[in-house]
């Protein structure tokens, strides 16, 4: 058999290039102007579509990036990356008013590596971590004169940006004769801007005035440390009596984080008035000020999550599969710790309560494609990190995911091409909110996985 396929590198190759284009891709959000911006889910597809649940999750091909500790389960060479479809739907209670929004967006792209046959491996990625991106516009009347005559203000307030990270990870099982212990730690780089205006205009006024514009312009940068540890104890092992294959029943409990950030920040703020040319485009008319290069500090809080999950395998001594696994984790970060040139912004403390079920109905077989898929169910509900109006935010949403290898089950050779696919239809906010965010994610990964870098033998 050939182990390294040209083909595979052209297509890591391609979605090398292609990740490079579409990174940047933006989420359409009024809540995007806080913080760091919208949060973008760092979970594996599989993950997504059992709730998010990641802490104790492990799987012989996903590579579960929130828990480093998961990599010492990993069975080969996997290239994984997905993309997603991010559809937003806006309300406002006063004024009524309605806004939809549909995005194309990244996941992920990632590499994992085992360096032996001693539970180690390596993995490497780049993902998005923040977006911002909101164009919100208000007119106001401000008063009538003796002649009558409306004046009135129209305030358009825009932002764009977000932060991006590239990283490296181990992590290490060591397994005994019934419990084992997994460790693994990411360290990674992260980069990012964040670009907000304000923009007033008097369009019915009485006089004339010139249009104002207030920029800042920040771009921040760091380094970021996540380690995990997993513990994993085996509760039942037997042999089925009418497959004969090993069945074996696991309890695995979960931990990670992300460690206290400091990233450095530079900013430039402007403040001018300006005019629109016939074509549209913006003109400084004058430049009230300008002030270049202002260094500062961006305070990042802790992130935790624990969870546990329950799992049953089946295969044989070299080999086994997930037949069903159901879990659940917490989540927690203080963000009112969050700080900017030393001064807080309006979010509060968020934490997640996630739980999910997968099934495969017959993953050692050669049945069709929905016998030996895997099918996730999963729900979500918490707090989220924004807090525009004072009253926070509350979140909810119910996943689905199906997963299927488009080759069927071989031992000997052990190739597995797995489509991975999650639903996501949730909602931000209630009804002691004034703004409201109903969201469907539709997220699509491919991960591609052989026994590579293995020298040849012949018989």
């Amino acid at each position: 058999m050939q182990l390294v396929k040209p083909t595979a590198n052209y297509i890591f190759f391609f979605l090398l290039l292609f990740f490079s284009h579409v990174a940047f891709g933006q989420e359409n959000s009024p809540f995007s102007r806080y913080g760091l911006g919208d949060l973008y889910p760092q979970q594996h597809i599989t993950s997504r579509g059992m709730g998010g649940v990641s802490a104790a999750y492990t799987n012989y091909q996903a590579l579960n990036t929130l828990n480093p500790a998961s990599y010492g389960s990993l069975s080969w060479v996997t290239y994984d990356f997905s993309l997603s479809i991010d559809d937003r739907t806006l309300r406002s209670a006063d004024p009524v008013a309605k806004y939809n929004s549909t995005n194309f967006l990244p996941s992920y792209l990632q590499l994992g590596i085992p360096l032996n046959r001693k539970r180690t491996a390596l993995v490497f990625g780049l993902r998005p971590y923040t977006r911002v991106n909101y164009s919100v516009e208000q007119s106001k009347t401000l008063f009538y004169d003796s002649l009558g005559v409306t004046d009135s203000v129209h305030n358009l307030y825009e932002g764009d940006g977000g932060m991006n990270q590239v990283f490296a990870g181990i992590g290490k099982t060591w397994a005994g004769k019934n419990l084992s212990m997994s460790l693994g730690l990411n360290a990674g780089y992260e980069w990012g801007s964040k670009n907000i205006s304000t923009k007033i205009n008097f369009p019915a006024d009485s006089l004339r005035y010139y249009m104002s514009n207030s920029t800042d312009t920040s771009h921040f940068w760091g380094v970021f440390f996540n380690p995990g540890v997993q513990f994993n104890l085996k509760l039942k092992q037997g042999i089925n009596a009418y497959t004969k294959n090993r069945e074996s029943y696991h309890l695995t409990i979960g931990g990670s984080g992300t460690f206290e950030q400091e990233l450095n920040v530079s900013k430039i703020i402007t403040r001018e008035t300006f005019y629109y040319t016939d074509g549209g485009a913006m003109r400084q008319y004058d430049s009230i000020l300008k002030i270049a290069d202002t260094a500062g500090k961006i305070n990042v809080p802790l992130t935790y999550t624990a969870g546990f999950m329950l799992t049953k395998t089946i295969g044989n001594t070299a080999f086994e599969l997930n037949k069903w696994s159901i879990g659940a984790d917490y989540t927690s970060t203080k963000w009112t710790k969050y700080r900017y040139y030393g001064l807080p912004d309006q979010l509060s403390d968020s934490w997640f309560l996630r739980a999910g079920i997968e099934f495969s109905p017959s993953p050692l077989t050669n049945g069709s494609v929905l016998s030996r898929g895997t099918y996730r169910v999963g729900y979500y509900t918490g707090q989220d990190y924004i807090n525009a109006d004072g009253n926070g935010y509350k979140v909810h949403a119910y996943t689905v995911g199906f997963s299927f290898n488009l080759r069927r089950f071989r031992s000997y050779d052990r190739q597995f091409t797995t489509i991975n696919t999650a639903v996501e239809v949730g909602k931000r906010g209630s009804t002691v909110n004034n703004i409201t965010e109903n969201f469907f994610k539709f997220s699509l990964g491919l991960s591609l996985s052989d026994v590579w870098f293995i020298k040849r033998k012949y018989d």
